[in-house]
C-alpha cells in the first residue's frame, strides 16, 4: 500500500467549547495520510489524487463549519476524504495551538 499525506494544512475556523471560542476564527492544523495503490498512476493525474483540489475541498468544508469538538472536525474530514478518494484507508490528525495553557497544541488521530 502507497500513501500520499498533506502536513499542516492551516484552516481556520469557529472551534471551542466555550462560547468566547465560537466568536473568533482559530487556526487548526490538519495532517493527511491517504492509503492508495499507486503503482499504475503512470504521470496520470486522473490514476491518483490530485492534493490541490483535495486540500481546498477541505479547506472550504471546515473553515464554513464551526465545531465545538477537534474529534469532530477529524471524523468528519475523515468521511469527506473517504467520499472524494479511492483510498482503501485514511488517518487524519487535527491540532489546535494553545488549546491548553503550557503545551504547544492539543490535537486528536482518527484513522479510517
Amino acid at each position: 500500500m502507497d500513501t500520499i499525506s498533506i502536513k499542516g494544512l492551516k484552516i481556520a475556523t469557529r472551534i471551542g467549547v466555550h462560547e468566547w471560542e465560537q466568536r473568533i476564527d482559530q487556526t487548526l492544523l490538519i495532517d493527511l495520510s491517504l492509503g492508495l495503490d499507486l503503482s499504475n498512476c503512470a504521470e496520470d493525474i486522473v490514476k491518483t489524487v490530485d492534493y490541490a483540489i483535495l486540500s481546498q475541498v477541505i479547506t472550504e468544508y471546515v473553515s464554513q463549519k464551526s465545531f465545538k469538538l477537534i474529534e469532530t472536525v477529524a471524523n468528519e474530514v475523515a468521511q469527506l476524504i473517504r467520499a472524494q478518494t479511492t483510498a482503501s484507508h485514511v488517518s487524519v490528525t487535527v491540532s489546535k495551538p494553545q488549546a491548553i495553557k503550557n503545551a504547544t497544541l492539543v490535537q486528536v488521530t482518527v484513522h479510517r
